[in-house]
């Protein structure tokens, strides 16, 4: 059992490492200027065992144009998290239709864009300030974090 454990946290070590990188990478994609074409706040219901959550996630939907093409957004960070009500309503309420603002997209794949580069700083947490050119930093990050995972398994046996 403790080994299924130890591969899934392998394989989200890995996804957290590549979610960091591509939110360093954003800092330095090049940006466009959109018009805000509208705004929404998106509400996700999800059900279990206790009950209904309800999800809140501000859209603020805008059209940019690279090289003569007309793409359109909506994020406004790589790795969105729900908020409350509240702060997603007072979040969108800062755009209204046809207002102007500055999105970062990414060269290799134009279509996703986004108003706030970076990644969530949550996932630094677990890596810290980890370099993709810097393999022992992650080496150490990732030794770390299995070591962490090891130490949590085997004190269940």
């Amino acid at each position: 059992m403790w080994i299924v454990l130890l591969i899934v946290g392998v394989v989200l070590s890995i996804l957290m490492l590549i979610a960091i990188n591509r939110g360093k990478r954003s800092k330095n994609w090049p940006t466009s200027e959109a018009t805000v074409i509208s705004t929404e706040v998106e509400e996700k219901h999800e059900y279990d065992e206790d009950g209904e959550s309800v999800y809140y996630y501000p859209r603020v939907h805008y059209d940019y144009r690279i090289g003569g093409q007309v793409y359109q957004g909506y994020k406004y960070k790589l790795l969105e998290a729900s908020m409350s009500k509240r702060k997603a309503f007072q979040f969108i309420s800062n755009f209204m239709p046809g207002d102007k603002l500055t999105v970062y997209y990414d060269p290799e794949k134009p279509t996703e864009s986004v108003m706030q580069p970076g990644g969530a700083k949550i996932l630094i947490c677990f890596y810290g300030n980890w370099d993709r050119n810097n393999y022992t930093e992650l080496s150490e990050a990732v030794y770390l974090n299995l070591y962490s995972l090891l130490s949590v398994f085997l004190d269940f046996y």
